[in-house]
C-alpha cells in the first residue's frame, strides 16, 4: 500500500541533493542523547517487535521540518523517502517487508536550508513482528466520522445502542437517566469563584483552591456528559434542552479565570477534553451560533495546552518526553481535536501530534514487561486516563492500541508490587497506601477489551487481583458502553502457577516474594536500580529497597507527598537519606534527576532463593567508583545484602534504614530490630570494623499535612576508607511465632565474602564473589557464579 505522503525513489533523492548542492549543507549534530531526551530509536541494530517501528531522533533547534529515508542497503540505494515531517518522530503508514533496514534523517530550516544526512542506523523487522502502521494525517481525517458522535462511538453505532438501552441494558441505562434527572433538577455546578494554583508552594490561599477547583470542574463536566449521552440515546426534548444548557454553561467559563492552564493545569486539563465529549454527543442540539461560541473557548483552551511546556508545540515534548504531565495531556488534546475536527483549523495538527505521540513515545515510563517507572500509584493514575484514549482511538481512528506489547502485560506490575493485602504499593510518589478500590473501573476495560487476546495470557490473574482487593467495576456512561459493547470478563485465576518473583528490567525494579496469593503469608523485598534515574514521580534512589512481611511494612521507603515540589518533598522525600540506601560522607545521590541512573546488573531467580544485583555508581556522580548492592533472598525469611563500595579517596559510608515504629538498637552487637502488630524484623550488620548508630524520627523539613511517622537509623563507619564490603543480614518474623533465635558470622577470603547464618539450628552459607569472573572460595564452598547459597538441613 502506498501512503498519501510523498515517497521518492533513490533517483529522486539524488536529484533533490543536486538542486541544493550549490550551497553547503548545514551540519547535523548526531550527538548522544541526554538522559531526559527521547534519543535515537530503535536502538541501533535492534530487532523490533512492531512493524513498522517508530523512528525517533533528537530535535534540531533550527529545524522546521524533517525528511526520513530508509533502505535495505547501507548505501541507501533504492531508498524510500518521506518529506515535510513536522516532528522528530516518524512511523510509516504501511508495514515493511521482514529484513534488515538502514535509516537516516535530515532537516530543513525556516529559510529553506537543508542539513547533511544523519549518520545511518539500522534495525531488523522479524517475520513475526506485529503489524502496526500509523495512519497519516490525511488518513486520520478520512477515518474520523464527518458527523457526530465521534468520541467513544460512531453514528452507525447509535441504533444498536438505543436498542440495548431498551432491552438487555435497560437497567444500566435507567440508572444513567436517573442521574441525568438529578443533575437537571439541581442545576449546573457553577464555575469556581476563587483562583487556585500550586505554582507558588508557599501561597496557602492559592494552594487551598487548587485541587478543589479541579474537582469542581470534574463535577460540572460529569453532569454535562451524562445529560448529553442520555439525550443521544433517547432524543427526548427534555434532555436536548438540558444538554444545550450544560454545554453552553461550560463554554461560559473564563479560560483566563480559575481554570486557566498556566494558573491551574489540573483544572484546565479537565476543561480541555470533557466539555468536548458533551459537545460531541449534544452537537445537534446546538445552533450554529452556539457552536461558534463553544469553538472559540475550546480553541483557546487547546491552544493554551499546545503552547505550554507540557506539549511545547509538539516537538518540545517529543524531544523531551519524560515530563509527567506531558504524558497525559496529549490524549486530552486528542479528544478535543477529534470533536472539533473540521471546525477548528488547528485540530488537524493537534490530532496528528497525539497520534505521533502514541505511536512513537507512549508509554515512555515503561518497558514491555509492563513496569512503570513512576510507581504503582502513578501507574494507576495514568492507566485510568489512557483507557479513554484507547477507546477513542479505536472508535474514531480504527487504531488498535492493544497491539503495543506493554498493554499485553499491563496488569503484571501491580500484581507483583502490591499483591492482595499489601500495606503499600512500593516505590514512587503516593505509593504508601494500598491500591484504591476505584481502580477496578479502568482495569475492567483492559480485561474486557484486551484480556481475551492470546498475548494477554495473564488477564485472569489481573481479574483475580482486582477481586481480592474488592475493586468495583466501571460505572456511568463508560460502564454502560462496556456492558453494551465489550466481551465478558475473563475468568479469574489465582497466580499459583506464576513465578513468585519478577524483575522489570526496563525500569530496574525487582519484586521478590515467597507467595503472590496474599501478603499475610508473604515476605516481599522490593529493590530498585533504574536506568530512568530518580526523575519525575519515581524519585526513589538507586540500590534502595523496602521490606514488607506478613502484611506489615517493616523497612519502609518515603513516598509521602504533601504538595509536589514543596520543601518537604524536595528536601526530604527526594533525598537519599529518606530511603533504605547508602550515603557517602553523609551525602546521597544526585537528587531527582534523570542522570542519577542505576541498572540491574545481575539476576538469578530460583524456587529456593533469589539474587539481584544493582549498580548505582552513576547516581553518586564522581564520589564513588563502585556502588554495587547485591541481595540474596533465601526463602522464606532470610535476606543477605552485600554492599560493594569503592571511592577515589577515603570516605565514610552511612547505611540508612527506616520504619514506622522505633528501632531497638544494640550498638555493641551491631543489631537492631523493629516490631509491628503482625510482624517484626531484626537486622544484623557484619562490618569489618565497629559502626556508629544514630536514630531519630520525624521529617526535616516537616510536611504541611500529617503522615504516619517514620523512624530513621543511620549506621555509619567511624573511619574513612577507600573500599568497603558491608554485609547486612535481615530476618523478618511473624508475630507470635516462637523465637528460635539466630546468629550470623562474617566470612571472607581473597576471592569471596559472605555469611554463615544459623537459624533454628540450620546453617545457611551465602557467598559473594569479589571479582567479576573466575573461581571463588568461601569456607568449603567453591563457586564460579556471582553468588552461591547452601542450606544444610
Amino acid at each position: 500500500m502506498l501512503c498519501d505522503m510523498i515517497r521518492h525513489c533513490f533517483a529522486t533523492a539524488l536529484l533533490c541533493c543536486t538542486l541544493v548542492a550549490a550551497t553547503a549543507a548545514l551540519p547535523i549534530s548526531n550527538r548522544p542523547a541526554r538522559p531526559d531526551e527521547i534519543g535515537y530509536r530503535p536502538a541501533d541494530g535492534a530487532t523490533v517487535r512492531l512493524n513498522p517501528p517508530s523512528l525517533t531522533w533528537l530535535h534540531e533547534p533550527a529545524a522546521t521540518r524533517y525528511e526520513v529515508q530508509w533502505s535495505t542497503r547501507a548505501d541507501f540505494a533504492g531508498a524510500s523517502t518521506v518529506t515535510n515531517l513536522p516532528f522528530n518522530v516518524y512511523t510509516h503508514c504501511a508495514a515493511l517487508q521482514p529484513g534488515r533496514y538502514f535509516w537516516r534523517y535530515r532537516f530543513t530550516t525556516k529559510d529553506g536550508q537543508v542539513s547533511d544526512w544523519s549518520i545511518p542506523r539500522s534495525f531488523t523487522v522479524a517475520p513475526d513482528a506485529t503489524e502496526f502502521p500509523m495512519p497519516t494525517r490525511a488518513q486520520q481525517r478520512e477515518r474520523v466520522p464527518s458527523g457526530h458522535p465521534r468520541l467513544f462511538l460512531r453514528p452507525e453505532d447509535l441504533p444498536g445502542l438505543r436498542q440495548l438501552a431498551q432491552g438487555r441494558e435497560a437497567k444500566a441505562f435507567a440508572a444513567l437517566q436517573a442521574a441525568a434527572d438529578r443533575y437537571i433538577a439541581a442545576g449546573p455546578t457553577p464555575e469556581p469563584e476563587h483562583l487556585g494554583s500550586a505554582n507558588d508552594k508557599e501561597n496557602a490561599e492559592l494552594v487551598k483552591y487548587w485541587w478543589p477547583n479541579r474537582e469542581q470542574a470534574q463535577r460540572a463536566c460529569q453532569e454535562a456528559e451524562t445529560i448529553a449521552f442520555v439525550y443521544l440515546i433517547t432524543r427526548q426534548p427534555k434532555y436536548a434542552e438540558a444538554a444545550r444548557k450544560w454545554v453552553l454553561h461550560l463554554a461560559s467559563w473564563n479560560p483566563d479565570g480559575p481554570t486557566n492552564f498556566k494558573l491551574n493545569c489540573e483544572a484546565a486539563k479537565v476543561m480541555l477534553y470533557r466539555p468536548a465529549r458533551a459537545y460531541d454527543w449534544a452537537w445537534d442540539t446546538l445552533t450554529e451560533a452556539d457552536r461558534a461560541q463553544v469553538r472559540r473557548v475550546m480553541a483557546r483552551r487547546a491552544t493554551d495546552a499546545w503552547e505550554s511546556g507540557e506539549i511545547g508545540r509538539g516537538v518540545g515534548h517529543l524531544n523531551r518526553p519524560f515530563n509527567s504531565h506531558g504524558n497525559r495531556v496529549w490524549h486530552k488534546l486528542a479528544e478535543c481535536a477529534i470533536a472539533f475536527l473540521g471546525e477548528i483549523p488547528e485540530a488537524e495538527t493537534w490530532l496528528d501530534y497525539a497520534v505521533h505521540k502514541f505511536y512513537a513515545a507512549y508509554p515512555v515510563w515503561a518497558d514491555d514487561d509492563g513496569g512503570w517507572h513512576e510507581g504503582v500509584s502513578y501507574w494507576g493514575g495514568y492507566m485510568s486516563k489512557v483507557v479513554t484514549w484507547l477507546q477513542v482511538a479505536r472508535a474514531a481512528l480504527q487504531i488498535d492500541g492493544f497491539k503495543k506489547p506493554f498493554f499485553a502485560q499491563v496488569g503484571d506490575y501491580p500484581l507483583y508490587v502490591a499483591p492482595p493485602g499489601s500495606p503499600n504499593m512500593g516505590f514512587g510518589d503516593l505509593s504508601y497506601r494500598p491500591p484504591p478500590q476505584g481502580w477496578g473501573g479502568f482495569i475492567e476495560y483492559f480485561l474486557r477489551a484486551g484480556g481475551h487476546r492470546p498475548e494477554a495470557n495473564h488477564a485472569g490473574y489481573w481479574r483475580w487481583w482486582t477481586e481480592q482487593w474488592q475493586m468495583s467495576g466501571e460505572g456511568g456512561v463508560l460502564g454502560f458502553l462496556y456492558d453494551a459493547n465489550l466481551p465478558p470478563l475473563p475468568p479469574a485465576q489465582a497466580p499459583t502457577n506464576l513465578p513468585v518473583s519478577k524483575v522489570f528490567h526496563g525500569i530496574g525494579v525487582a519484586s521478590l516474594h515467597t507467595t503472590l496469593t496474599h501478603s499475610a503469608d508473604d515476605v516481599h523485598l522490593l529493590f530498585k536500580s533504574s536506568p530512568f534515574g530518580s526523575q519525575s514521580h519515581g524519585h526513589n534512589p538507586q540500590n534502595s529497597f523496602q521490606l514488607n512481611a506478613y502484611g506489615e511494612a517493616l523497612l519502609t521507603t518515603c513516598v509521602y507527598r504533601d504538595l509536589h515540589g514543596s520543601k518537604f518533598h524536595t528536601r526530604w522525600a527526594w533525598s537519599t537519606r529518606a530511603h533504605n540506601a547508602v550515603l557517602v560522607d553523609g551525602e546521597g545521590q544526585i537528587p531527582h534527576s534523570a542522570t542519577a541512573t542505576g541498572r540491574i546488573a545481575a539476576v538469578q531467580l530460583t524456587p529456593a532463593w533469589d539474587f539481584v544485583e544493582g549498580d548505582a555508581v552513576s547516581a553518586y556522580g564522581d564520589r564513588l567508583t563502585r556502588a554495587r548492592r547485591k541481595i540474596v533472598f533465601v526463602k522464606p525469611d532470610l535476606v543477605v545484602i552485600c554492599d560493594d563500595l569503592a571511592a577515589p579517596k577515603p570516605v565514610t559510608f552511612q547505611f540508612m534504614l527506616h520504619a514506622l515504629a522505633p528501632f531497638e538498637v544494640a550498638e555493641q552487637a551491631a543489631r537492631l530490630s523493629v516490631k509491628q502488630p503482625k510482624a517484626g524484623v531484626t537486622v544484623q550488620y557484619l562490618a569489618p570494623a565497629p559502626l556508629r548508630f544514630r536514630q531519630w524520627d520525624g521529617f526535616d523539613p516537616k510536611p504541611s499535612r500529617e503522615f504516619p511517622n517514620q523512624w530513621h537509623v543511620e549506621a555509619g563507619t567511624p573511619g574513612r576508607q577507600a573500599e568497603l564490603r558491608m554485609l547486612t543480614v535481615i530476618v523478618p518474623e511473624r508475630a507470635g511465632r516462637p523465637k528460635g533465635g539466630w546468629s550470623a558470622e562474617r566470612l571472607e577470603t581473597d576471592t569471596a565474602v559472605g555469611v554463615r547464618v544459623v537459624k533454628d539450628g540450620k546453617p545457611t552459607l551465602v557467598g559473594f564473589r569479589k571479582a567479576e569472573r573466575g573461581t571463588a572460595n568461601l569456607a568449603d564452598l567453591k563457586f564460579e557464579q556471582a553468588v552461591a547459597v547452601r542450606t544444610d538441613n
